[in-house]
C-alpha cells in the first residue's frame, strides 16, 4: 500500500480498496439514474452530469490549490458525492443551485478536512442540506403531471415558481414502490433502492447496522409520534412516510457510508437508533428534507466518539473475562 494511501483515508475500516468501493456505488446507483432519466428527461440527465463533472473539478481544483497529491489511482469519490446530490434535486432546480450545493460539499465539508476519507459529515448530505436551508425556494421546483416535459430545460436556467406537492394519500402501493408521483429526481423508486442496497451488500461494501436499525426505529416510533402530533394513527400513514420521505434512500447511500459512520456494530446500531428518534421529533418543525438529513450530520459527528467508547467498552470485557478467568 503507498504512503497516499494510507493517508487518504484513516475512518475507513474495510480491507477493500477505495476505488473498489467507489466503484461499487456507483453500480449500485445505477437503477437510480436509470428511473431518473426515465421519469424527468433530459432535465435529469444534464443535472446528473453537471453535478458529477463540477464535484470532480471542484475537488481537482482543491487539491492543486493546496498542492496535495491525487494518489495513484482516480477519485471516484467526486463521482459518488456529485450524483447523490443530483439524485437528491428536485427535477426543476436549476444548475446555479446545484452548484452551490456541489461547491459547499466539496470544498467546506470535504477538502478543508483533507479531502477523500477524511471527511467528517458525509458531503452529499451537507450540501443538499445547506441550499435546503440557506436557499429553500431554489429547491422547490417539483413538475408532475402535464407539466412534466421530458424535454424541459427552461427550469435549468430560469428558477420556477415553487410547487406545493399534491398529497400522497391516494397513491396506490405499486406508485409508492416504482416511484410514479412527484419527488426528488432519484430518491422514489424503491425497488431501485432496494436493489442497489441488495449490490452493496453482496459486494459487502456496505455495513447494515445503522440502515437496519434506522428503519426499525422509524417503523416502531411512527405511531407514537403521529399519536403526539394528530392524536391519530393509520398503518396506511406509516407506509407511505416509510416509502415517499427519502429515509430508504438515506438508509441505503448516506447511513451506509464506510467513512462517516461508525465502523463497529454496537455504535453503528446506536447511531442508526438515534438518527431514527431525531427524524421523528424533528418531523413536524422542520421541512420533509431537513428533518431526514439533519439527523444523519448529527449522527455523522458523533461517529468517531461512538466507535472510541465501543471499542473501550469491548477491550473492558475482554480484560474482566481474563481476570475471572485467571
Amino acid at each position: 500500500m503507498s504512503k497516499d494511501m494510507k493517508q487518504l483515508a484513516p475512518f475507513i475500516h474495510t480491507e477493500k480498496s477505495a476505488p473498489y468501493i467507489y466503484l461499487t456505488f456507483l453500480a449500485a446507483l445505477v437503477p437510480c439514474v436509470v428511473y431518473a432519466i426515465f421519469y424527468y428527461g433530459l432535465r435529469a440527465a444534464i443535472l446528473i452530469l453537471f453535478c458529477m463533472i463540477t464535484f470532480v473539478f471542484s475537488d481537482n481544483f482543491c487539491m492543486r490549490l493546496t498542492r496535495r497529491r491525487t494518489g495513484d489511482y482516480f477519485d471516484l469519490s467526486s463521482l459518488v458525492e456529485g450524483l447523490l446530490i443530483a439524485l437528491m434535486l428536485p427535477p426543476d432546480t436549476t444548475l446555479l443551485t446545484a452548484l452551490t450545493a456541489v461547491l459547499f460539499a466539496s470544498v467546506v465539508t470535504k477538502q478543508v478536512f483533507g479531502g477523500a476519507g477524511s471527511n467528517i459529515v458525509n458531503p452529499a448530505c451537507a450540501g443538499r442540506l445547506f441550499i435546503e436551508l440557506v436557499w429553500p425556494t431554489g429547491v422547490q421546483g417539483f413538475s408532475y403531471g402535464e407539466s412534466n416535459s421530458k424535454m424541459e430545460l427552461l427550469s435549468l436556467i430560469v428558477q420556477k415558481q415553487p410547487d406545493t406537492l399534491p398529497s400522497y394519500e391516494h397513491l396506490s402501493l405499486l406508485e409508492l414502490l416504482s416511484g410514479n408521483y412527484p419527488s426528488m429526481i432519484g430518491t422514489a423508486c424503491i425497488i431501485c433502492l432496494v436493489i442497489g442496497g441488495v449490490f452493496l451488500t453482496l459486494k459487502g461494501t456496505i455495513r447494515l447496522y445503522s440502515p437496519i436499525s434506522y428503519l426499525i426505529t422509524i417503523m416502531a416510533l411512527y405511531p407514537v409520534s403521529m399519536l403526539i402530533e394528530t392524536k391519530s394513527f393509520s398503518f396506511d400513514g406509516l407506509i407511505i412516510y416509510i416509502l415517499s420521505s427519502g429515509a430508504v434512500f438515506v438508509a441505503v447511500f448516506i447511513l451506509g457510508d464506510l467513512t462517516t459512520m461508525p465502523s463497529r456494530f454496537a455504535s453503528g446500531v446506536f447511531a442508526g437508533i438515534t438518527c431514527g428518534v431525531l427524524t421523528l421529533i424533528t418531523k413536524p418543525f422542520l421541512a420533509p428534507v431537513v428533518s431526514v438529513l439533519a439527523p444523519v450530520i448529527a449522527v455523522n459527528f458523533m461517529s468517531f466518539v461512538l466507535d472510541f467508547f465501543s471499542k473501550t467498552l469491548s477491550r473492558r470485557k475482554i480484560r474482566s473475562r481474563e481476570v475471572d478467568v485467571s
